[in-house]
């Protein structure tokens, strides 16, 4: 069997683009990114008549069943790519969006010290704590989750990638010192997904983690926790509070955190950047 003939096969069971990822996984030589510029399509065009090995196709096929079933290929090979670099990811975090990028940009936009202070809430596997850390060498960064098989994973990630990051266990600002503050950016993507909204692909969903996924109230909930208790710890505990929502629920975040005395100062895409009171 040539790598053309098993491509056109699997794109009978699965999408394309996962295709071309499996095929690149197991049949091009070295390793490979998961997405973006790890697929090599120019590779699979010029080698799609190479032929394959029947061990690698028993894999390749396993890998394939596995992913028509509904199961995500970041937990299957085991890592994700997040703004260009390889995170690893299983069962236990959710895996990283594109979108969640789009917080690193609104990062790099804010007015920030020299030695910028970040905090993250409900860090996960650590991407984004990891990297601001990575972006902004000079850094303080601290990261909390509640769920202690987020934290091992984050903390993996941290140590695989040199980042230096500071990780907590604790549920939203609950479990952090009182005197703590002075963040120039509070960063949280927290669960915000609704399990009555419709277009929800809850084949794939049911893989990932229930608890870093949905919340109550809307999808709200822990969004409105959050701004309440950074509201009781006080006037300079974060200069830019950055959210990621889905944009149906930014007019209802932007009111409800107004009320409490917060100010948007942006939105664009996912992301919304708050100024702290």
């Amino acid at each position: 069997m040539t790598i053309s003939e098993w491509l056109a096969e699997a794109r009978t069971r699965i999408d394309a683009l996962d295709a071309e990822l499996v095929a690149v996984r197991f049949f091009a030589p070295g390793d490979s990114a998961l997405g973006g510029a790890g697929v090599d399509r120019s590779w699979l065009a010029a080698h799609g008549e190479d032929e394959i090995s029947e061990d690698l196709a028993i894999l390749a096929n396993e890998v394939a069943a596995r992913r028509a079933s509904g199961e995500p290929l970041a937990y299957i090979f085991e890592f994700k790519e997040f703004y260009g670099r390889k995170f690893k990811v299983s069962p236990e975090v959710l895996i990283p969006r594109p979108e969640t990028e789009g917080l690193i940009e609104l990062v790099r936009g804010l007015d920030l010290s020299e030695k910028p202070k970040f905090l993250e809430i409900g860090t996960g596997g650590g991407c984004i704590a990891v990297t601001l850390a990575a972006e902004f060498p000079r850094a303080k960064v601290v990261a909390t989750d509640v769920s202690e098989g987020a934290l091992e994973m984050a903390r993996e990630n941290n140590a695989t990638l040199g980042a230096g990051v500071e990780f907590y266990r604790g549920d939203l600002l609950e479990d952090l010192p009182d005197d703590s503050g002075g963040f120039d950016v509070l960063v949280a993507n927290l669960p915000y997904v609704d399990e009555e909204w419709e277009w929800l692909d809850k084949r794939t969903l049911d893989f990932e983690p229930k608890l870093a996924l949905y919340a109550e109230d809307g999808g709200l909930a822990l969004y409105k926790k959050l701004i309440l208790q950074m509201k009781a710890r006080g006037e300079g505990f974060a200069k830019y509070i950055l959210f990621e929502a889905d944009p149906c629920q930014h007019e209802a975040l932007i009111q409800f955190a107004g009320e409490q005395g917060f100010s948007l100062v942006k939105a664009e895409g996912f992301g919304m950047v708050f100024r702290g009171v």
